[in-house]
């Protein structure tokens, strides 16, 4: 009888243990996923070469060198990498936040980060990863006649690129 009573105890031990443990390893398993970076969005291009003048790539850096200083501030310096790209200048900038949130905040649990330009003809975005160590941010230039049909976009981010991606 005692016998059966000391198996029923561990039993219930062991399930006990198995109750507070699993949702842990499925948290830890959640938080450990690395997620690549989503291909690029409606409206965005990728270039061989920086297609833009003197002036507008000295605007383009100004307003992308303000976000990295913001990024690099929390996740490390060096730790956050620029991918340029081009982004035709009839795309709202609401469209591109969408499409990144849908992929990153509705999909995979990530918040919205404040970040900034601090300049006059820029937009910038970011999300962060659940655990705080993903980071995809968005800084381009507002469009304006003289762009020729495209402005130059900016992805910052720690993560790794979806090969899918090419967009």
């Amino acid at each position: 009888m005692s016998n059966k009573i000391g198996l029923k105890g561990r039993f219930f031990r062991g399930l006990k243990i198995g109750i507070l443990v699993v949702p842990f390893l499925g948290l830890a398993a959640c938080w450990s996923e690395q997620v690549a970076i989503p291909p690029d969005a409606p409206g965005v291009s990728r270039s061989e070469e920086y297609s833009f003048g003197s002036a507008t790539q000295a605007e383009d850096w100004q307003a992308t060198r303000k976000v990295l200083g913001q990024l690099e501030g929390r996740f490390g310096e060096k730790s956050v990498r620029i991918l340029a790209r081009n982004l035709a200048s009839t795309t709202d900038p609401q469209t591109i936040k969408s499409y990144y949130a849908d992929r990153l905040v509705h999909q995979a649990g990530w918040a919205e980060m404040p970040v900034s330009t601090f300049a006059d003809k820029a937009w910038a975005f970011a999300f962060v990863s659940p655990n705080g160590k993903q980071v995809l941010a968005v800084a381009a230039l507002d469009a304006s006649e003289s762009a020729g049909g495209i402005v130059p976009l900016n992805i910052l981010t720690n993560l790794d690129e979806d090969k899918g991606s090419k967009g």
